[in-house]
């Protein structure tokens, strides 16, 4: 099940996220390349290193989901125009434990319309291998101060950036 959520934050306690944002992408060494085509995506950063008040609403909506997981890395994401996501999931089967987490994406700066719709997939789950569904996508469209929440192994992609504008995101999973 997805969970979209607005969260009531005021965007002041962004500025250091952002600045952030801003230095990370700066720096090249700190670029990943996973499921981005073109755009930023950050280094993984520590569950300390995110805003406080941030991972204080994060971690009450994700435990009225999963009260057994806790937060374990997070990662900024920029998409300028033209900029995507391919077809992936957060699941890590290299975990010990192997169980499906939560994952989630949280929009921080959203200035325009037709940033880039988020897709989930409606195909096999591997929490659940017999759910084989080929039913419709589910699109959401980002907003600022919009949480969506999923199981890890949920399989989604992000359409390209129409905008001029950068769309900044906060990706992160949650596991035991």
């Amino acid at each position: 099940m997805i969970h979209d959520l607005i969260l009531d934050l005021d965007l002041e306690e962004y500025k250091d996220l952002l600045a952030l944002t801003i230095a990370v992408e700066l720096n090249p060494s700190s670029n990943r390349v996973k499921s981005n085509v073109g755009g930023f995506q950050s280094i993984l950063f520590e569950p300390e290193d995110m805003p406080k008040e941030l991972k204080k609403n994060l971690d009450i909506k994700v435990s009225n989901i999963n009260d057994k997981v806790k937060l374990q890395k997070w990662w900024i994401n920029v998409n300028g125009k033209g900029h995507a996501n391919s077809f992936h999931s957060h699941h890590d089967k290299t975990l010990q434990t192997k169980e499906v987490g939560v994952s989630g994406v949280f929009y921080i700066s959203i200035p325009e319309k037709n940033m880039g719709d988020i897709v989930f997939q409606d195909i096999f789950k591997r929490s659940n291998p017999l759910v084989y569904g080929y039913g419709p996508p589910k699109k959401f469209e980002p907003k600022q101060n919009m949480l969506l929440l999923f199981p890890s192994d949920f399989f989604h992609s992000v359409e390209p950036n129409q905008s001029d504008k950068k769309r900044i995101s906060l990706a992160f999973n949650y596991t035991r």
